[in-house]
């Protein structure tokens, strides 16, 4: 028997009472909840072969996904200090056949099958050395070029249009290739031939 002046003697502690969402989930009809979980599955299948079929509406889900983070980096860095903006990579003054020498040399040497699918593929060599053109140029201002900059002086320049996510992966792979060991690194050295 409990007397009147004891404590409660189950008191709930706040870490394990439910949330609304955690009640109403377990107090829902387990019908209506495989209903929609069947829904959600059948709709991202839907999404998921449409994206495989039409590549205009898988670019517009990215866009739409980039935006998305766009607004939530942007609502995140109300209040920030704002950051620097990055610095270029530093993009040693070759010509384009320098540039694209290097390159040539710099898959000849690192062997792996990526190294070797991009070799054989010109149109990919030719884009990457404009870009190293046209992203030299841009960082000449002391500013890393902005995706939306390098697709304008692509088009402009050589009549090149890519897409958000093409412009994206350019951008990465000459800041890549100008880091020590990348064939745009201002102290590369290209393999010397051995063979006599």
């Amino acid at each position: 028997m409990v007397r009147d002046d004891d404590p409660d003697p189950s008191p709930t502690p706040d870490s394990v009472r439910l949330t609304a969402d955690e009640l109403a989930f377990l107090l829902g009809d387990p019908a209506a909840q495989t209903r929609r979980a069947e829904r959600n599955a059948r709709a991202n299948r839907v999404r998921t072969e449409r994206r495989h079929a039409d590549p205009s509406y898988a670019e517009r889900l990215r866009t739409d996904e980039r935006e998305r983070q766009r607004r939530r980096r942007a609502k995140a860095a109300i209040g920030q200090p704002e950051r620097d903006p990055s610095p270029p990579a530093p993009l040693p003054a070759l010509t384009t056949e320098e540039a694209r020498a290097r390159l040539t040399a710099f898959l000849e040497q690192a062997g792996t099958p990526q190294a070797a699918q991009l070799r054989g593929r010109a149109e990919a060599l030719d884009r990457y050395v404009e870009g190293f053109v046209v992203y030299r140029a841009l960082a000449a201002s002391g500013e890393r070029p902005t995706r939306g900059a390098l697709a304008a002086a692509l088009k402009a320049q050589y009549g090149r249009s890519l897409t958000p996510s093409q412009i994206q992966n350019l951008r990465d792979r000459i800041e890549g290739f100008a880091k020590p060991g990348g064939p745009w690194h201002p102290r590369f050295q290209p393999p010397s031939d051995s063979g006599g």
